[in-house]
């Protein structure tokens, strides 16, 4: 009895519709609004006082150098610059550009100075996760997304990313 109890709370973990929310057919590729992040990605908000801040394109390239491990994370790079203006975006990495009130609301929800370069991980709850006032290695990226139990989940299913990969590489510019 206690062996099948086992199993059976092992395979309820497994199909948690919360723990295989993410890369769902429904998510969309680069999603425009930022409340269609939620259940598909982690957001990495990247906050800057210019589109192009020395800080912004480190963070960028740091991405660039571990867009796989990115993409297979769920991790969704989104810039948020005060100034307009067309933003730097990584060549490999996932990315999502918002619209101006979108990035003025998300700079006020997490507190961000408009003069202030700022990291700031969410896990796919929306939960803050990491904050940083320099950018961030993916290194300690993964290092904070593996311990969760929902990334956990997702190591077992390999190749779940796979769809979103192909969608996301067929809007690219």
């Amino acid at each position: 009895m206690r062996q099948r109890l086992l199993h059976f709370a092992t395979l309820l973990f497994l199909v948690s519709p919360a723990l295989q929310a993410q890369a769902r057919p429904q998510c969309p590729a680069a999603p425009k609004p930022f409340a269609a992040m939620r259940g598909c990605f982690r957001p990495l908000l990247v906050f800057s006082a210019t589109r192009n801040a020395a800080l912004l394109h480190g963070q960028i390239a740091l991405l660039d150098g571990d867009a796989d491990d990115m993409m297979d994370r769920f991790v969704l790079y989104t810039p948020v610059a005060s100034s307009a203006g067309r933003l730097s975006t990584p060549l490999d990495a996932p990315y999502t550009i918002l619209n101006a009130q979108q990035m003025t609301e998300i700079r006020a929800r997490y507190h961000v100075p408009a003069s202030q370069f700022t990291v700031v991980l969410l896990d796919e709850d929306g939960r803050v996760m990491l904050r940083s006032s320099n950018p961030v290695n993916p290194a300690r990226l993964n290092a904070l997304i593996d311990r969760t139990p929902e990334r956990r989940a997702e190591m077992l299913r390999p190749h779940a990313n796979q769809d979103l990969l192909i969608r996301f590489r067929a809007i690219r510019p």
